[in-house]
């Protein structure tokens, strides 16, 4: 067996990139609707749950506050909020501490959930300073990564282009409908005589 020539290895990594990258992109909407599928609906109070999860499994991957945020698909600010919670603040200090004693995530270098909230953040459009923030690099170290593994500069460079297209295409809102489970109060309660 003989390998293939540098230009077919050099295209087959790409095409390997850009399908990884499509693939992550495609598992956005996997768990709205995993949760749509056990309530019949879209709940809002169990998809907040999911993003807490979220949360606290990228503290556990030894991701800050800004990479917890975007792991969850929330800003910090809310991440802040949700800290107030005791329980949820005890749960998210235990995440990093595990994650700090373990060495989970060592300075200046990416896990494989570091790297996936970057390429998410990236296919998304985010810029590259922002989203290499995010996982607690700077650009240097990013830069170091890149060049020394092949296989995670591509996917960036798939990620990037993905983002690109995203940026590029007219931004439209979207609405969703959600259903808050039973006991949750309603955001306006109303007042009957």
């Amino acid at each position: 067996m003989t390998n293939p020539p540098p230009e077919e290895a050099a295209q087959s990594l790409r095409d390997w990139a850009e399908d990884m990258i499509n693939r992550l992109r495609a598992s956005d909407g996997l768990d709205s609707a995993l949760i749509t599928s056990i309530h019949g609906h879209q709940d809002l109070a169990a998809e907040m749950d999911q993003r807490r999860a979220w949360a606290l499994h990228a503290a556990g991957a030894g991701l800050g506050p800004a990479g917890c945020a975007a792991a969850a698909g929330i800003t910090e600010s809310l991440l802040a909020t949700w800290r107030k919670d005791p329980g949820f603040d005890t749960a998210f200090s235990c995440s990093a501490a595990m994650a700090a004693a373990q060495r989970v995530a060592p300075k200046g270098q990416l896990n494989a959930f570091a790297l996936r909230v970057l390429l998410r953040l990236l296919a998304r459009g985010v810029a590259l300073g922002a989203a290499t923030a995010a996982v607690d690099l700077n650009p240097g170290q990013l830069t170091r990564i890149r060049r020394a593994n092949p296989p995670v500069n591509n996917l960036i460079e798939a990620a990037i282009l993905q983002g690109r297209h995203h940026r590029g295409s007219k931004r439209t809102y979207t609405y969703r409908l959600v259903q808050r489970t039973e006991g949750s109060p309603p955001d306006n309660p109303i007042e009957t005589p």
